[in-house]
């Protein structure tokens, strides 16, 4: 079957978890530690009774048999929606469109985001612990801030990965890419990829284009770390949308896939950096990568325009507004890249 956008299928297929409550789930504005981020994990978690981390993460396993399982599933309870003082937080209107088959926010020019990355990460896991699939299943906080959750809990407690070989983010946009690097660096191998692929749909493929994800954090652990397409587009924006086609097909792919069949290859140990001697300079990346750059600032590190423009005010010895003016003057006095 040939994806036909905007929208990958015609039908949407029952799920063991209904799609009402990934709209439920989508309906929450759930920045960092805020009133949705809380009220997602007391309405859809803690009803799972997980194991709590000092940190915060939430972790459900299901054996597999008598066994600790080997695969690991992840996604992160946070999103990029933007707090205001006195706003009400926690609800956002949602829409559907193409024959309810895409979801979007109701009012795409409030600036905000519709929060499937990674609210859909969530429901997916849910279908697959409804379902029975053995794996440990991973909640991570704050990964949208630098995946503060997931890089705690390698840190403070690694024996909890002792079992796993291999890690699954369900976190990438679009419906087709299998990421087999993250940052430059191998995270998975290619024979792993390729098979996780083809048990997912005939158009799945590897593609070593990944930022990074909280898999990312356990790529000198885990051999096989990877970041699954889930089927949202234009992530971080107003104009986020979810293709409920796909997260549908997905979740019973998920929960079919043989596990234990999947190949095993990379060692965690033997991939660095993958790139050349020449390593980019901070100028190059801006130039050469404007919108990824922000991109990066702002999901990765945090980092929003107003901060932004405070540092390079404070760094120039001039004030935001002096700043500002020159924006508004399309950078007349000062030199381009």
């Amino acid at each position: 079957m040939t994806f036909q956008k905007p929208f990958a299928f015609s039908t949407i297929v029952e799920t063991p978890v209904p799609l009402i409550r990934l709209v439920s789930i989508l309906s929450l504005r759930r920045s960092a530690r805020s009133e949705g981020d809380e009220a997602l994990i007391n309405s859809y978690l803690t009803p799972l009774n997980p194991d709590v981390d000092n940190y915060g993460n939430l972790f459900v396993t299901i054996l597999d048999g008598k066994e600790e399982p080997a695969a690991a599933f992840t996604s992160h309870t946070d999103s990029v929606h933007l707090d205001a003082p006195g706003e009400d937080q926690l609800a956002q209107p949602l829409t559907v469109s193409n024959g309810n088959r895409m979801l979007h926010l109701a009012d795409p020019d409030n600036d905000d985001c519709l929060g499937a990355d990674d609210g859909t990460g969530i429901w997916l896991m849910l279908n697959m612990i409804e379902a029975g699939v053995p794996g440990l299943y991973c909640f991570f906080r704050d990964e949208e801030i630098g995946r503060l959750g997931s890089e705690w809990s390698i840190r403070h407690e690694p024996e909890r990965y002792a079992a796993i070989d291999m890690m699954l983010s369900f976190d990438r946009k679009g419906t087709q890419d299998i990421i087999t690097h993250q940052m430059g660096a191998r995270c998975c191998s290619e024979l792993f990829a390729e098979q996780l692929s083809a048990a997912i749909h005939p158009e799945c493929a590897p593609d070593d284009t990944g930022s990074f994800t909280d898999s990312y954090s356990f790529m000198g652990m885990i051999p096989e770390c990877t970041n699954v397409c889930v089927g949202y587009y234009r992530q971080h924006t107003g104009d986020e949308c979810q293709d409920l086609t796909w997260a549908a097909f997905l979740a019973n792919r998920l929960i079919e896939i043989d596990w234990a069949g999947l190949p095993v290859a990379r060692d965690p140990e033997d991939d660095e950096m993958e790139i050349d001697e020449h390593s980019p300079t901070m100028t190059e990346l801006l130039c050469f990568f404007p919108e990824e750059s922000s991109d990066a600032l702002e999901a990765y590190m945090g980092i929003t325009a107003g901060e932004l423009l405070i540092a390079i005010a404070d760094n120039e010895r001039v004030t935001p507004t002096q700043l500002q003016r020159e924006i508004d003057w399309g950078f007349s006095e000062r030199p381009q890249i």
